[in-house]
């Protein structure tokens, strides 16, 4: 058996903790680990990305979106955020309507998109509906009185909940 390795008395393994090397690998080691702790001191100085990042969000730009990429056969269309009348979910698709009448069609989750809008400009109607309340011109009563829906500029009328009309009449009525 050589110097470095001796065998454990307890299950026979060879027991590499216990080795003796020389000084001059004892010094190679040292030396690696202080040019180690060197280097993070240095890399711990300069800027990272992280604190770039911070400081990119504290600056005044809007943290919600302003424009809404949707890809359709080969292209991708910029659509304005203010251009957005309504957005309707169908399962994993979403189908945004613009105040022009032109539908486009994304996979988005709606509660994502909703928390990426501003919520000074869409409210949600539905449980799978929101809807741009610059563009709501009137909401009208159902046959019945049970139900809301409300119009927009492009024409569209889009179903209201019971719950959330209750939160649409205090907004809207809010001066």
């Amino acid at each position: 058996m050589s110097k470095r390795a001796s065998r454990s008395s307890a299950n026979g393994r060879l027991d590499k903790t216990r080795s003796t090397g020389g000084q001059p690998r004892q010094r190679e080691t040292n030396n690696r680990a202080q040019k180690r702790t060197e280097h993070i001191e240095i890399v711990v100085d300069q800027p990272t990305p992280v604190d770039n990042i911070t400081e990119c969000e504290s600056s005044p730009r809007s943290v919600y979106l302003e424009r809404v990429p949707i890809r359709k056969r080969g292209e991708i269309v910029i659509l304005q955020t203010a251009q957005i009348a309504s957005v309707v979910a169908d399962g994993e698709w979403l189908a945004l309507t613009t105040t022009k009448n032109e539908r486009h069609t994304m996979v988005y989750r709606l509660k994502d998109l909703e928390s990426r809008l501003d919520p000074a400009r869409f409210v949600r109607l539905g449980r799978g509906t929101l809807a741009n309340v610059d563009l709501i011109t009137k909401v009208q009563v159902t046959p019945g009185g049970r139900t809301h829906v409300a119009l927009l500029t492009n024409g569209d009328h889009l179903p209201i909940s019971r719950l959330q009309w209750r939160t649409l009449k205090e907004r809207l009525l809010r001066l």
